[in-house]
């Protein structure tokens, strides 16, 4: 299946990937770090290299590369993983004189996941934070 894989891509049984040797793959990944932190797309970064998106998506993950800058121009939040505590539930909740992008920024979140924090805790039965 895998030199059927080949074939259907237009690889010879000759055709070398470069970054099959180790010196080789320090060297893609250093270029390939480097241009993802200018914030070049996954995707064409791999079509430059023939690879599939998920595979180097994958590896940026493994070797922790970042983007400068988010999708729209902005840094990506630092603590989007950080658990909801009650100080910043009740500001995303109920500071509703300020836009969603303006509670994400001064919590120093993403829009989504204030966004999402939003429509969920409205929709919860229980009151966890005791904002309701």
């Amino acid at each position: 299946m895998r030199c059927y894989a080949r074939y259907t891509k237009g690889l010879s049984p000759a055709t070398v990937r470069p970054y099959t040797t180790r010196e080789t793959k320090q060297q893609v990944r250093d270029e390939v770090t480097a241009r993802r932190e200018a914030g070049e797309s996954i995707e064409a970064i791999a079509q430059s290299l023939e690879l599939n998106e998920s595979t180097l998506g994958k590896w940026f993950r493994e070797w922790g590369v970042r983007p400068a800058a988010g999708k729209h121009g902005q840094s990506l939040a630092p603590n989007r993983w950080k658990r909801w505590d009650r100080d910043d539930a009740v500001v995303a909740y109920t500071r509703t004189d300020l836009t969603i992008a303006e509670r994400a920024e001064s919590l120093g979140r993403s829009y989504t996941a204030v966004a999402g924090f939003v429509r969920d805790y409205g929709q919860r039965d229980g009151d966890p934070f005791g904002i309701k």
